[in-house]
């Protein structure tokens, strides 16, 4: 990826996030330089135009970049679309969705042990039962209590037969 050292906010973990991202600073480039020229025109100084969302701001925070310098900006685009374009994608099955904390813990742990622009998906499967299946390309790592359970099949049966006794 290029020179421009980004820090992504852990809030902003998944692909589609990204790219709204991208389209969100995409939009406000246009603005700022449009607020630009009117500040030159009118002699004025040029202030920060409309409301950033709170994952651009973050990102822009995570970048050392100023929200208002227009070059910024424009280098920053370039590097969340090369992000974007070139980050290792991870999907997390599991029986059921995890909450904020457990997304930030995930997105922590994949961006200081695998890569540190590791994007998350989050699905749900009822048939694993719990714990988690983790696709990263090709490979899928089966960690779920159905994996589980079919590899101690007779293990399972000892356990029931000493219930119904």
């Amino acid at each position: 990826m290029s020179n421009m050292l980004v820090h992504l906010p852990t809030d902003l973990y998944s692909p589609e996030q990204l790219s709204a991202v991208v389209i969100e600073l995409r939009t406000y480039i246009g603005v700022l330089r449009d607020a630009t020229v009117r500040a030159r025109a009118t002699k004025s100084e040029v202030s920060a135009p409309g409301h950033l969302s709170a994952l651009l701001l973050g990102v822009f925070r995570g970048a050392g970049a100023d929200s208002t310098d227009i070059e910024a900006s424009e280098k920053l685009l370039k590097e969340l679309e090369a992000i974007r374009d070139k980050a290792p994608a991870v999907h997390l099955m599991m029986a059921a969705l995890p909450n904020r904390d457990l997304k930030r813990k995930f997105t922590d742990w994949f961006r200081a042990s695998v890569h540190p622009y590791t994007l998350l998906t989050f699905a749900t499967r009822a048939d694993i039962g719990g714990g988690i299946v983790v696709q990263a390309g090709s490979h899928i790592y089966d960690y779920s209590f159905r994996q589980q359970i079919l590899a101690n099949r007779t293990r399972i049966s000892e356990i029931y037969a000493r219930v119904r006794q």
